[in-house]
């Protein structure tokens, strides 16, 4: 591919699909987008486990197209309320007390099992920098604030400075439910939302306005525009930042170097993603922000839909809440399934439909990932035998393959396109004993660059010796020997399988 391929996707916020075109970026030919990643106050579930999929998905779909990327995913260390609104205990400290730790405790364990629970099913997360702590961005939350505040978009009460919605049209209609927010102390509008949350000197989290030389400037204005007691006192007040704002800050930080972001002429990034719980609260939140601010923070905005469980909402009370590898109460991997028969699921489902997870359906993903795996070894085993050159694959045929992925991320349809393609291979080599030499690279390419559910596994030197031994075995005739050896290759999770030309091994 000479240029990258144009691909949809649908856009929640105008309701229709919307195509990237490479020439139409913010920045041409590179595909810029951000993802809400975990709150780390506990472990993340294979709800949670979805939209980082997503975000993984969308990018390796988008380098298989021929673009470069910029992804960023960040992790919520602070803000985040128990309700998701401005009501309630912060989520880490309220964890943090629970199991008598320090926050910091708290987010190094729970990050790197979000770690363990995305590697388990191949999704290759940010690096560095594009994977953010939002507390090492409190300064930039700080100055959002300060400068709505400033502008008549905020106003201060005791408890924090809040967004000012009063302006926006959100057609409320007098209740709560746009942000979730009860209301006190103020005859503001329902719609307003914390940009900035005072707490007392024993909040385990905590930082002060005046701990940094930018913020002078904004104090200097606000307090000669208004000097009251609430005013006065803000800079040395105990402070934490709003939930819905630090996504703000981070990716006008990490997408155009500062905040505020230097050019406000365009948007900062193509795509944002997240979950459907983020449409009406979180992410409205974060638009009325950046527009208050001066900036359009997103082209896009595109969600992926819940996980439920039995056909229910997951819940603690009910004893569905399953980790992807864990203990065998609570996890995929404890029930004894292949934590990749779980991406499969994921990709048998469309991201705008909610997955309904059952153990039944489980069973079928992983019955239908250890027939690919099957399919491949066969397909391997033949080009190993026959000595089929690896090559390059054909760019034309990669682009014909990932149609359905570049039409909205359709990986349903995508998944049979490729068992079809799998399948006329193995009817070339079954019935006229040829491999395409670019067929074969196809394959692998797809699987390495997207499926990754370990088609093409790296096969450990004891089983081999073990397959080569059963070989022999069976030319002398001795085949109680051969199945003794089979028996120990099935003991270490693998599977062999004869052909006419010699054996397959694939992992089961």
């Amino acid at each position: 591919m000479t240029s990258p391929l144009e691909f949809s996707l649908y856009d929640t916020y105008s309701k229709s699909l919307t195509t990237f075109n490479p020439a139409a970026t913010v920045e041409p030919g590179v595909l810029r987008f951000y993802s809400c990643g975990p709150t780390v106050y506990g472990y993340q579930h294979i709800g949670n486990l979805r939209a980082t999929w997503f975000g993984d998905t969308i990018n390796n779909m988008a380098k298989l197209a021929g673009w470069q990327t910029h992804w960023v995913n960040n992790i919520t260390d602070v803000g985040h309320l128990v309700g998701d609104g401005d009501s309630g205990e912060d989520k880490l400290e309220k964890s943090a007390k629970s199991e008598n730790k320090q926050v910091e405790d708290i987010v190094k364990h729970y990050t790197g099992d979000y770690h363990k629970q995305a590697e388990s099913i191949n999704i290759e997360l940010p690096i560095g920098k594009n994977l953010p702590k939002a507390t090492l961005y409190i300064e930039e939350q700080m100055i959002l604030a300060l400068q709505l505040l400033t502008t008549g978009k905020a106003y201060l009460l005791v408890d924090g400075i809040y967004y000012d919605s009063s302006d926006d049209n959100l057609k409320l209609e007098g209740d709560n439910t746009y942000t979730g927010r009860e209301i006190k102390n103020t005859t503001k509008n329902p719609g307003d939302f914390a940009l900035w949350k005072f707490v007392d000197e024993a909040a385990l989290q905590k930082w002060k306005f005046n701990q940094f030389d930018s913020t002078a400037e904004y104090m200097l204005k606000l307090l000669q525009s208004d000097s009251n007691e609430t005013m006065i006192a803000l800079p040395n007040h105990w402070g934490t930042p709003g939930w819905h704002s630090e996504c703000v800050a981070m990716i006008c930080k990490l997408f155009s170097g500062s905040f505020p972001p230097v050019t406000l002429g365009k948007p900062i990034i193509d795509l944002h993603l997240g979950g459907e719980d983020h449409i009406d609260i979180h992410h409205k939140n974060e638009i009325l922000q950046s527009k208050a601010s001066g900036f359009e923070l997103s082209k896009h905005w595109v969600h992926n839909k819940f996980v439920l469980t039995d056909g229910g909402k997951m819940s603690k009370s009910k004893g569905n809440v399953y980790r992807i590898i864990g203990e065998k109460a609570d996890s995929i991997s404890g029930h004894g399934f292949d934590p990749l028969a779980y991406r499969l699921m994921l990709m048998e489902h469309h991201y705008t439909e909610q997955l309904n997870f059952t153990w039944d359906k489980l069973t079928q993903s992983q019955n239908r990932l250890y027939g690919f795996r099957k399919d491949f070894a066969q397909i391997l085993s033949f080009a190993k035998f026959h000595k089929v050159e690896v090559v390059e694959p054909h760019p034309k045929q990669i682009e014909i393959l990932i149609k359905p992925l570049l039409n909205n991320l359709n990986t349903p349809l995508f998944l049979e396109k490729f068992q079809d393609f799998t399948d006329d291979i193995l009817g070339k080599i079954l019935q006229d004993k040829i491999l395409n030499e670019k067929n074969l690279a196809t394959l692998l390419h797809l699987e390495k660059e997207f499926l990754k559910l370990n088609l093409n596994p790296i096969i450990p030197e004891e089983i081999i010796r073990l397959a080569n031994q059963r070989t022999e075995a069976k030319q002398k005739k001795d085949y109680q020997t051969a199945d003794s050896l089979r028996d120990k290759i099935e003991a270490q999770k693998f599977q062999i399988e004869d052909y006419p030309w010699g054996y397959g091994v694939w992992k089961n």
